[in-house]
């Protein structure tokens, strides 16, 4: 009887693992057919966007948009990156791309993969390397040191956004007082680089409203260029490029 208890009670420990392992199989299957099931409803959802907005739709990247605009500060983050579920079209005679971005960082049980909402403008101008993101606690760890960021008359707009460009001017110009009186209305804004003729605003991966949101800020953005500005840096539209 004592042996025939002890049979029981192995028996009974070795079957713990394996219902462990057996749970932990059907998460993973959960969470992959989930992980299918919310792709399959993001296309859908892009698709119709793009037939709304008279865009093309690509679900797939047929361009290797990371490193055909590698150039811009958001496409040198980490490795793997990729694009996905492409809007293609144009707004005011410009191209436009508005698309999912994600890129990792780290490796093994370390690694994390970003996901961002990305909009790619084509301007009017050919401008100098620009940016706007968030302020941070670091940001103001920097300031004490003497590595400010441009300040502006409003002091919300300042305290809320760190802004830097290789010409200062620049910056002023693009963000003039109607401008940020319009993007401090708007919530929070994307963070946003510049370079040449490009614009790129990028936020945390989001819902379809906010990709009408990005698309509405960036041609708000293009919209308030000042004419004096287009005049001293415009260049022609490329048609599609």
């Amino acid at each position: 009887m004592h042996d025939l208890s002890n049979m029981i009670f192995a028996t009974g420990c070795q079957a713990v693992p394996c219902l462990m392992f057996g749970g932990f199989v059907a998460l993973i299957i959960v969470g992959i057919v989930w992980g299918i099931i919310r792709n399959r409803k993001r296309r859908e959802e892009m698709n119709r966007l793009a037939a709304e907005l008279g865009f093309r739709y690509y679900p797939d990247d047929p361009w290797g948009l990371p490193t055909r605009y590698a150039g811009m500060d958001v496409f040198q983050q980490g490795h793997s990156r990729k694009a996905s579920n492409i809007l293609a079209g144009e707004m005011q005679g410009r191209s436009v791309l508005l698309f999912d971005y994600q890129y990792t960082t780290g490796s093994g049980k370390d690694e994390t993969t970003t996901y961002y909402l990305v909009g790619l403008f084509e301007m009017p101008i050919l401008a100098p390397r620009l940016w706007l993101r968030r302020e941070s606690i670091f940001d103001a760890v920097a300031s004490w040191f003497g590595h400010d960021d441009i300040g502006f008359e409003s002091t919300e707009f300042s305290r809320r956004y760190h802004v830097k460009c290789e010409e200062r001017k620049f910056a002023y110009d693009i963000f003039h007082a109607r401008l940020i009186e319009y993007l401090l209305a708007s919530g929070d804004t994307p963070a946003m680089e510049m370079n040449g003729p490009l614009m790129v605003l990028y936020q945390g991966l989001k819902g379809i409203d906010q990709i009408r949101r990005l698309l509405t800020i960036g041609t708000e953005i293009i919209h308030g260029t000042p004419d004096y500005v287009l005049h001293e840096r415009g260049v022609p539209a490329t048609r599609g490029g």
